[in-house]
């Protein structure tokens, strides 16, 4: 585990310099465009450059994609943020009601989502070593990610509005829920009970955490709502004034 956490430093060392940077120098909206779409392509590149090698190796790529389904199905949530930072970044008004979904559900569930992916990465717990490529890639993919979260406070895209916070988690509770439900039955159907049992797709059929069992999506997610909904009201309270927090309004 030392060389995930020394591995993992560096990565969050060369983050907080890019943010910096990025914080300073970065003024223009439409640098900020570009930088949203960039990001994503890099995460994108990092997430499938082991089955670019395998592909120009001339190795079986279907065999490659059977063993590796998550690089054509948001099977889990840091693949679903993936594909949202990167609608995110091509969507033309990014202050529009899509616009502020995307961010809440990148922002809070991503932040997440991506630190457990780099420090407790699945793949590296099932085999501790980062001479092994595909290990390797999962960290710096989840990484480039975090990045692409982390841009949105950074670039001043994150609101606290305690209503609106609240009512884009539940609704990415349950989008998440309908994805890992479909992505399940796609599985099923295409391979076979015991295959979508094993992918697992957004944690529906068993939990990730061993001896923890009833730690199932649905139970999950029930936590994380009313949980989501204690941060929010701590962080209303931290951003606003008193008279202007969400419980003062609701007096009036």
């Amino acid at each position: 585990m030392d060389q995930l956490l020394i591995m993992n430093s560096i990565l969050i060392a060369v983050m907080v310099l890019i943010l910096w940077l990025i914080k300073k120098y970065v003024k223009a909206d439409r640098t900020k465009n570009v930088i949203f779409a960039v990001s994503p392509i890099i995460t994108l590149l990092v997430h499938y450059s082991h089955f670019i090698f395998e592909a120009f190796s001339g190795n079986d790529i279907m065999a490659h994609l059977g063993a590796n389904p998550n690089l054509y199905m948001p099977l889990y949530p840091c693949n679903l943020v993936m594909w949202l930072a990167l609608a995110f970044g091509f969507l033309k008004n990014k202050n529009s009601k899509l616009g502020e979904f995307f961010v809440d559900f990148i922002f809070w569930f991503g932040i997440v989502a991506t630190v457990v992916g780099m420090f407790a990465n699945e793949d590296f717990v099932k085999n501790p070593t980062l001479a092994d490529y595909a290990i390797l890639k999962s960290i710096i993919a989840h990484a480039t990610l975090l990045l692409n979260v982390l841009l949105l406070p950074v670039l001043g895209y994150v609101k606290i509005d305690l209503i609106r916070n609240f009512k884009n988690i539940v609704i990415s509770v349950l989008m998440m829920g309908v994805v890992g439900g479909y992505c399940t039955l796609v599985m099923y159907a295409l391979v076979s009970e015991a295959h979508a049992y094993f992918i697992n797709s957004m944690f529906m059929m068993h939990s990730p955490f061993a001896g923890l069992d009833f730690l199932t999506y649905p139970v999950v997610a029930l936590i994380a709502v009313p949980l989501y909904f204690g941060l929010f009201v701590i962080c209303d309270l931290c951003a606003h004034k008193k008279g202007e927090r969400f419980f003062d309004k609701l007096k009036k």
